[in-house]
């Protein structure tokens, strides 16, 4: 009996425990959570204030690669010269866009074509058009779209204009002198006057002109033979041109040669093929226009000039010499023709008569 009794009082006694200890239980989960809402709530601030105090230390951005950028000034119209960098896009074919180094010679090489493509004193546009016409003509591209920009200017662009055969803009490989220069443009026109003028930009706001009498840059002379650099704008100035109508027999324009000799009247009579039998020549006139833009009349007497009894005057660009036409000396002219005529006809019935 004492065994069995001893086991059911430690089996009343285990549950006492069990029934005491799962209140215990309880609460001690409700009390650590309580403690860890309380912890949050307790160090927010603090890490809120750690944080403010020290902030994390910033990553330092990764520096970018330099980036080619596309030259800003020449137009559309500026001519590619040698040593240029170009940026060559074609929008349909991405694979072919590339940027181009202009070869000394001005020509370029670009895929799929067999030739390389000359673009030295092309527009960015004529550029444009050739690449298009070529990759059309190889069976490339059907209709490419390609776009060129100009990214490095190195060539040195001379713009040669006025009274020159070949005027245009010639690339220069180096500083040349002017004479060169001009024979590269073909040489003077015809219509070239006295002086050639070059702009050259200056390092204030304005450009710097220099002028050159072209009988001392044919003579050779070493100031007049002036270096020539790139950016710089050669003018060679056309002579003017004086006007001749009236009883001559070559009316018209007639360009003042750029030579040394003026040009006078009797100089210009002798262009326009002599006067008529029928001119007035005493009442010759030259009409000039002055500075205000008025035009005034110069009476001058080509009869005594013609028979060296009064000196020759010169005459002056844009000027008109009207030689007027005698009206009783062209009926006069006409009656004598009249009766000229008259006579044959008397002569030649008397000898078919006879």
């Amino acid at each position: 009996m004492l065994p069995s009794r001893r086991l059911h009082d430690q089996t009343k006694f285990a549950e006492a425990i069990s029934r005491t200890a799962l209140p215990a239980a309880r609460c001690s989960r409700w009390v650590l959570v309580c403690a860890a809402v309380c912890g949050l709530l307790l160090g927010l601030p603090g890490a809120a204030l750690a944080q403010t105090q020290n902030p994390p230390a910033q990553v330092p951005a990764t520096a970018k690669p330099a980036e080619t950028k596309t030259v800003e000034g020449p137009g559309m119209d500026y001519a590619i010269g040698p040593q240029d960098l170009l940026g060559i896009v074609f929008l349909e074919a991405a694979e072919l866009s590339r940027d181009v180094r202009v070869a000394p010679d001005g020509t370029i090489s670009l895929p799929y074509l067999a030739e390389r493509v000359q673009l030295s004193g092309l527009s960015l546009n004529q550029a444009e058009e050739l690449l298009k016409r070529k990759y059309q003509e190889a069976g490339i591209l059907n209709q490419p779209n390609i776009s060129i920009t100009l990214k490095e200017l190195v060539s040195k662009p001379v713009t040669v204009m006025g009274a020159v055969r070949n005027p245009g803009v010639f690339q220069l490989g180096a500083t040349q002198s002017l004479m060169r220069v001009i024979t590269q443009a073909g040489g003077f026109t015809d219509e070239a006057g006295t002086t050639v003028q070059v702009v050259r930009a200056g390092t204030s706001s304005q450009d710097q002109v220099l002028r050159v009498r072209i009988e001392d840059l044919r003579m050779g002379l070493l100031n007049a033979n002036i270096p020539i650099y790139g950016g710089d704008t050669v003018n060679a100035l056309p002579a003017g041109a004086v006007y001749v109508v009236g009883a001559v027999n070559r009316p018209g324009r007639h360009t003042l040669r750029g030579d040394a000799e003026q040009m006078t009247l009797l100089r210009l009579v002798a262009l326009a093929e002599d006067t008529k039998r029928t001119a007035r020549l005493d009442s010759t006139v030259i009409l000039r226009k002055d500075a205000s833009g008025a035009t005034k009349e110069i009476p001058v007497n080509l009869k005594k000039i013609l028979e060296r009894k009064a000196p020759d005057v010169a005459v002056q660009a844009n000027d008109v010499v009207f030689v007027p036409d005698s009206l009783g000396k062209r009926a006069a002219a006409r009656g004598g023709e009249a009766a000229v005529q008259v006579g044959m006809m008397a002569l030649l019935r008397a000898i078919f008569l006879f």
